[in-house]
């Protein structure tokens, strides 16, 4: 019952067979470069952001760590294969005709996102909004394009709330703690060495 009804949501979303031009360019784009807002978020809160926002960065990427570490071991166990190794779906990403639940794209952004978004700092919480309304959206990509069902998508958010929450519990925000400390003096210690090579040359 699951299963068809993750077909008919798939069949309700996928590209047309005559995707092409600026349209099919947008969503790849979308689909594969969208990512990378995870990580530069992750830079701008721990260089321009307080100690909290640094705090908040370090715990969002050991969630998003844990998460894609359970997402891996779920796409071990369970095959699941992807609408395009099922039958007439043209594969418009290139994926390999690996397992696809659940989306290792959205589950990385999800992590990211819902970490941030429970977050003391405001300012964390506003990037976790933003970051979990591009996790949509390179699912919906994704979808489309053939590389997963909706419920590979849904899968991944599942697994980023629980990352995340793990992460917000006591245990977490001590390990992020411990571990923004050891990063803000190596990056204290850095800087201090750029600028003593700078008035040194």
């Amino acid at each position: 019952m699951l299963e068809i009804l993750n077909h008919r949501m798939f069949d309700a979303l996928a590209a047309p067979h005559g995707l092409a031009g600026a349209s099919l360019l947008a969503i790849l784009l979308l689909a594969q470069g969208a990512i990378y807002a995870g990580p530069c978020v992750l830079v701008f809160l721990w260089i321009f952001g307080e100690a909290d926002d640094r705090r908040a960065a370090v715990g969002a990427c050991l969630s998003s760590l844990l998460a894609l570490a359970i997402a891996h071991v779920i796409s071990s166990v369970y095959i699941h294969p992807r609408p395009f190794m099922d039958g007439p779906v043209r594969n418009y990403l290139g994926h390999n005709p690996d397992s696809s639940f659940p989306s290792d794209h959205s589950t990385l952004l999800f992590a990211l996102g819902f970490a941030l978004w429970i977050c003391p700092p405001r300012q964390g919480r506003w990037f976790g909004g933003l970051l979990l309304v591009i996790a949509v959206a390179v699912g919906w990509a994704r979808i489309v394009l053939g590389a997963h069902y909706p419920l590979d998508i849904i899968g991944a958010a599942l697994v980023a709330a629980i990352s995340a929450r793990s992460f917000a519990l006591l245990a977490g925000q001590a390990l992020s703690a411990h571990i923004t400390t050891f990063g803000e003096r190596l990056f204290s210690w850095s800087i201090a060495g750029t600028q003593k090579n700078i008035r040194e040359n």
